[in-house]
């Protein structure tokens, strides 16, 4: 899930792949599609389905990363609970 516990709760790790693919869903979904494309090839599927998975994973993945779509929504409170998380952390230290 891209957590690991700690002090004062679950943090995430993967925060700077998450801000990579906010700003580059299709470039970021494609590569990802890509590998998981180049296994698919490796167990015996066709080249074709590869790129054919790789594309509609990508597409997809953009459109649900969308302003308003539920990808985006899902990143910004991430993101603002990340936030939150830190300002918290910095309080608490002074």
């Amino acid at each position: 899930m891209g957590v690991t516990d700690g002090p004062g709760g679950p943090k995430r790790f993967n925060e700077k792949l998450d801000h990579l693919q906010a700003r580059h869903p299709f470039t970021y979904n494609l590569v990802t599609g890509a590998l998981i494309g180049v296994v698919l090839t490796l167990v015996g599927f066709h080249w074709t389905v590869a790129v054919l998975y790789a594309v509609s994973w990508a597409a997809v993945r953009a459109f649900l990363w969308g302003d308003g779509r539920i990808l985006r929504r899902q990143y910004e409170i991430r993101v603002a609970r990340v936030a939150e998380e830190k300002e918290a952390k910095r309080r608490r230290r002074f």
